[in-house]
């Protein structure tokens, strides 16, 4: 069995203590030893903490975006598609690997001197805002949106709510938060009958 490159168990291991635990509550050491490699190893793959944190951003982006771009290739009305976003969600939930957005719990445990991680985090939100803008104005081409929409201040909107919802969920422990999602977005999405 063929083991894992340093620099790839390294992202996944920090990946899941920084979701799981949060960005400020894991150390470098716990990473490493976790990864089952050395400090000195970490240190040729990433100059700092931060780099390292900026890179799994990116990993956590990634990830993200191509699951709502496979979701709304399979889905092409927003409301079928937000219900699958949805779907994805609870069960993530139910299997215990829900931690909220990543995005937002690095936001809210890094210092305000980590500059190279807050302009991750804001360039992942707006590439997100506008995967779903494009996908409203894909919706109104197709007939499935009313025309009239800004579709990129739904997108926004959409952003919000989904940020929302995760962050009830986790406020309050209810897997039931979630489905708000869908319920707010069948009101804020005007479809064509």
């Amino acid at each position: 069995m063929k083991k894992e490159p340093t620099k790839l168990r390294l992202l996944t291991v920090s990946r899941n203590l920084f979701l799981k635990q949060g960005y400020a509550e894991t150390g470098l050491n716990q990473i490493v030893e976790e990864a089952k490699t050395v400090k000195a190893s970490l240190y040729q793959h990433f100059s700092s903490k931060e780099e390292l944190g900026k890179e799994v951003l990116k990993l956590y982006s990634d990830e993200n975006l191509n699951l709502l771009k496979t979701l709304m290739k399979r889905n092409p009305k927003p409301l079928d598609f937000i219900k699958a976003w949805v779907r994805i969600l609870s069960r993530e939930a139910r299997m215990s690997q829900l931690y909220g957005c990543g995005m937002a719990n690095f936001r809210a445990q890094i210092h305000p001197g980590e500059t190279h991680i807050l302009s991750e985090i804001e360039r992942i939100a707006n590439e997100t805002i506008n995967c779903l803008s494009e996908f409203l104005k894909e919706s109104i081409q197709n007939g499935f949106t009313k025309p009239n929409v800004d579709c990129q201040s739904l997108a926004k909107q959409l952003f919000i709510v989904y940020e929302g919802v995760l962050q009830s969920y986790r406020l309050l422990d209810d897997k039931k938060s979630l489905d708000e999602l869908y319920k707010i977005a069948e009101n804020l999405i005007p479809t064509v009958e």
